[in-house]
Order: structure tokens, then sequence, then C-alpha cells
């Protein structure tokens, strides 16, 4: 515990940390207990596992090394679960990397098959029935493009457009053509088996189409007694189109660029990477902006100046996270890249519009009138800003009330108190948050002596300062923020 502070557990380099939250994919280049460790110092608040590569075995290494690594530094790390939702891809290769050439033909079948130049199977069934003649089809966001020449039950009969690297399990894209495929693939359903027995924070949904889509997959948890919270990924057509729908059944929202550039135009991309983020921004929901933001840190130790700028952009916009794909997971310069990240993400954070974006959040909230926990939410980040306060600390066991102080981007920092160090994972995608674990309270005056202690032992301010306090009372009772409260430190011992 040499990083911490003091007796409460606040490892002093998360007060340095970017307040954007930093995804990052876990794989072979960093799975280990030591370099999971050096993620979370270099900023990492997600651990993400991307359940379509790597075995069941490997993912709860990953989860295990994860948890033992957040509690011997004493930071609450979330850990996020992709499912593979209904998302078709190639199979199996006879090689890692197989060539196609320009003007070949290439079949896709629907036997399994290790894949060669002349065919691969493609995965869950249904392909054939979501696609006609001419249509083009993409494997792997583009590296290769086909278009069809003919389809059976069996097989897809097509002609290499551009040919290209194609590689194990990539997606296969049929641009425009919604999947008519069930939700609950073959590959989903041992997915979300695999979620139910293990210990996840966050589920992420690819291939979303609408609310049901989230409704189903939630309802299913519930019922194996596990709710995580559910990250709807925006990368499909029709999913832009019932973005309000996804929103409200969702706990937070995915701009995943990779599959959306190939579903849509790319030169569409960045207005639509804009609206989720607003959408999400007004609903209080968090939102996660990710693929190729630092793309060509797998290979280069440095990012280009594009992907600097795309970053920096993105936390500008108001994302409450930034994610890293391939970059953590097989790149070579993993730390480097989540480095880069956060000095990216700093920066941008000294020219956030804070009070644009807490009206943002504010004008949708207050129609019809704003609930009292709203407006406390608000106000804790008004009242700070006018007395310079050193901080504001939510007391929540849930999470709920550190969140909803979050979704109005307070620009001064923001401690969650909680008495649960899982609550603090389930925080982990939440704008500015740092959990930090302290005892259960059943008194409201010994809440804010502990405020007034943390404070003070973690150097957060001194005496004379002022820290804002925001509470729901009854004490243990969700959802009831209605309580903020100023105190000029230190607060005075009652004497009896």
């Amino acid at each position: 515990m040499a990083d911490t502070d003091s007796s409460y557990l606040l490892p002093s380099f998360l007060k340095s940390r970017a307040r954007t939250r930093i995804v990052c994919t876990i794989g072979p280049a960093t799975g280990t207990l030591p370099k999971i460790k050096r993620l979370i110092r270099a900023g990492m608040s997600v651990a993400r596992l991307n359940l379509s590569h790597g075995s069941s075995a490997d993912h709860d290494s990953y989860v295990e090394i994860v948890r033992q690594s957040s509690i011997e530094m004493g930071v609450a790390v979330g850990i996020l679960a992709d499912l593979p939702g209904p998302k078709y891809r190639v199979g199996e290769m006879s090689e890692p990397e197989i060539t196609l050439t320009t003007g070949q033909s290439f079949t896709l079948q629907r036997t399994p098959c290790d894949g060669t130049v002349d065919r691969a199977n493609v995965w869950p069934h249904g392909l054939n029935n979501d696609i006609k003649k001419g249509a083009p089809i993409l494997i792997d966001e583009g590296s290769v493009e086909l278009r069809v020449e003919d389809i059976d039950d069996e097989e897809i009969l097509c002609r290499v457009t551009m040919g290209g690297v194609m590689k194990p399990n990539k997606a296969v894209t049929a641009p425009g053509n919604t999947t008519t495929v069930d939700y609950f693939t073959p590959e989903t359903e041992e997915a979300l088996a695999w979620v139910a027995s293990s210990d996840v924070d966050f589920v992420g949904l690819s291939y979303v189409r609408d609310g049901g889509d989230v409704n189903r997959v939630r309802k299913q948890l519930a019922e194996s007694g596990v709710t995580p919270q559910f990250v709807a990924k925006i990368e499909i057509q029709q999913a832009v189109d019932n973005l309000e729908e996804i929103l409200v059944e969702s706990d937070a929202v995915m701009v995943a660029r990779g599959d959306l550039g190939v579903e849509l135009p790319f030169e569409r991309v960045p207005s639509v990477q804009k609206r989720i983020i607003r959408m999400a921004n007004e609903s209080g929901k968090p939102v996660i902006t990710a693929t190729q933001m630092m793309e060509s840190m797998i290979e280069s130790p440095s990012p280009t100046r594009a992907e600097v700028t795309d970053v920096y952009n993105a936390v500008r916009d108001g994302t409450d996270a930034i994610m890293l794909s391939a970059e953590t997971s097989v790149g070579k310069h993993p730390f480097r890249s989540v480095q880069a990240m956060t000095k990216i993400a700093k920066r941008a954070e000294q020219y956030l519009e804070y009070s644009e974006l807490a009206d943002r959040r504010r004008d949708v909230a207050s129609k019809g009138g704003l609930a009292v926990d709203d407006a406390i939410a608000h106000s804790a980040g008004v009242v700070a800003a006018s007395l310079n306060a050193k901080s504001i600390i939510a007391f929540t066991e849930s999470g709920s009330t550190a969140g909803r102080v979050a979704s109005y981007r307070p620009r001064t920092p923001l401690l969650a108190l909680t008495p649960d160090f899982s609550a603090g994972a389930k925080l982990a995608l939440r704008w500015g948050v740092i959990p930090v674990t302290v005892d259960q309270y059943d008194e409201i005056q010994a809440m804010f002596h502990a405020a007034s202690d943390l404070a003070l032992e973690t150097k957060i301010a001194k005496e004379g300062d002022v820290v804002v306090t925001v509470v729901g009372l009854p004490i243990g009772v969700p959802g009831t923020t209605n309580l903020l409260r100023v105190i000029t430190l230190p607060e005075p011992i009652r004497h009896h």
C-alpha cells in the first residue's frame, strides 16, 4: 500500500489521472498481473474482454488478474465483457493470415472449415437470407471487399472486388442489410453463460438493433441472478435510428466506429459520433468513444497527429470514456498508448465547456420539472465552482449519487465515498469520479467528519478550504440524493 496517501484507500496517482475514463482491451500483450498493474498506473479505469476472441479460460484468468490487481493497488477497476451479438464472422483459418487477390472468386460457406484462399466458413448461419445478388460484403471492416454473384442455402459465391488480408474470426458485414439473425446466436448464448458465472461489471452488447435487444439480454441475465450494467454498442444504421429507445433501456452506450464506418458511408461517422455523445450526455448515461483511436500505436511508439486530434476532439465533445482495442490487447506499445491517451485527455479537459455540458443535461432533465436528486447533483457543481471548493464528496452506496453528480460534469474534483469496493468498480465508466472505500456510516455527522478527514489526510484540501458534500437521506436508501452541505475544513468535533 505504499501508493496510498493515508488511512483512506486513495492511491496518490489517482489524483493526477485524466477525468475522462480509459478503457483498455486485455489480451496477450497485457494479460499478466504486473502488466495489468502497469495499465492501471498509466490510467486504465476499465478492463475490456472481447468474448469473440480467446477462450473462456483466458477470460477467467483475466478477470482474476484484474480483480487481484485492483485489490492490491486499492483502485476500483471495472470489467467490461463484450458479447459477440448477431454479428457475422469468418471462421478459423488454415493460416494466421490469408491474402485474397482482386478479381478472384471466393466462397463463404455455412459448414465449418479451416479457411483457405478459395473459401471460408461464415457464422452464425443466416447471411444468405440477409443479402441479394450484387450486394457488397466486407471482411474485417473493409480489409477485403467482395461482391455476391450467387447464393444458395449452403454457399455464397463471391468475386473479390478489392483484395487484402483475411484473418480468423473477423467481422463480415453487408452494408445496409440489417441482420435478421436472432440476437441470441449460439455464440452469444455461450458468452452470456460465461458472464452469468463470472464477475464482470459491464456487458457490451454488440450489434444492438433496438431497445428490445437490450431488454431481452437484461432479462436473461437477471434470471441467472446477475445484474451488470449494459453498454449498447451503436454500430449499425438501425441502432442509430433507434438511439433514443436504446438509451432508455441501456446503462451506457459505445460509439463503435469500426463497424459504424462500414455500415454507414465513412464521411457520416463524425456527425453520428457527435450526435450519440450529445444524446448520451443529455440522458445522463456514460458514452465510450471507441475504435482506431490510437491504431498506429499497435506498431509505432507514438500516435499520428490525426489520432491525437481525434482523441482530443472526442473529449471536448463530451465523451465519458475513450477506448483502446488492439493497441493494448496485441500491440507493441500498450503502456505508451495509455500514457499518450491520458496526456491528450488531460489537455482537452483544460478547455472543456463545463457549463455548456452541465446545461446539456439539465435542459433535458428539467423537462416537466427537475427532480430533487438532479437538482442537488447539478447544484453541487454550481456551488463548488462559485465557492472555489477543492472537492465535491458524494456519499454513495449503489453509485447512483456520484453518477448523477458526474453527469453534470462538475469542474471540481469529484470523490465517491462508498462502503462497497465493488460499487467503485461500477462507477469506473463515470467521467471524473474517484471512488474511495470507507466505513459504513449510520449517522450523518459521521459522514461529514469522514469527508473532512479524507480531504485533509489525502491533501486534496487544507484547513480553511471548502468542500461540498452530497448525501442521500435516509442513509442506505439508494436513489435519494437530497442533501447538499458545504464544509469549511476541518469539520468541528461535536462534544456531548
